[in-house]
C-alpha cells in the first residue's frame, strides 16, 4: 500500500482499515475484493477530485502567505524630506522623458519602491503642479 499509492506506513494502515484490513501480528492485511470494493466506492465518490482541490488550495494559500510574508520583509528607505516633496524636487532619478512617458532610474526593487513613493509624495503634496506637469496642462 505504501508503494502502491506513495504513501507513508501510518496512512497506508489507516486505507487498509477503511478497506476492511485487518492487523495480523504486524502485518495488515486486506481481502483483495475489499480493498477492490473501497477504491471503487472511493472513486464514485468524488472524494479524489475534493481532495485534489484541498489540496490546491491549501499550497495555493501557503504560497500567497509566503508571498505575503517576503513582502513585509521588504523595507524601503525613502529620503526622510519625502513627505514635503513636491513635483519640481523630484530627484534626478524621476524624469519626464517624453509627454506621457516617464523613466524612474533605480538599483534595485527596493530603491524602485522608494523612488515610486517619492512620486506619489509629490503628487499628493501639489497635486495641481504635479498634473501640470505630468499632463502638459497650463
Amino acid at each position: 500500500m505504501e508503494n502502491l499509492f506513495l504513501v507513508r506506513r501510518r496512512q497506508a494502515i489507516r486505507l487498509l482499515g477503511a478497506a476492511n484490513g485487518y492487523q495480523v501480528g504486524k502485518t495488515f492485511l486486506v481481502e483483495r475484493q475489499s480493498l477492490i470494493d473501497f477504491l471503487e466506492g472511493l472513486e464514485h465518490s468524488g472524494a479524489a477530485p475534493e481532495a485534489r482541490a484541498r489540496k490546491r488550495r491549501v499550497a495555493n494559500a501557503l504560497n500567497e502567505a509566503a508571498t505575503l510574508a517576503a513582502a513585509q520583509q521588504v523595507q524601503v528607505h525613502a529620503n526622510p524630506d519625502v513627505f514635503r516633496r513636491r513635483p519640481a524636487d523630484l530627484p534626478a532619478a524621476i524624469e519626464l522623458v517624453s509627454p506621457g512617458k516617464l523613466q524612474i532610474s533605480y538599483r534595485g526593487a527596493e530603491d524602485l519602491l522608494a523612488q515610486i513613493v517619492e512620486l506619489a509624495a509629490a503628487a499628493a503634496n501639489d497635486f495641481p503642479t504635479f498634473r501640470k506637469r505630468y499632463e502638459g496642462r497650463k
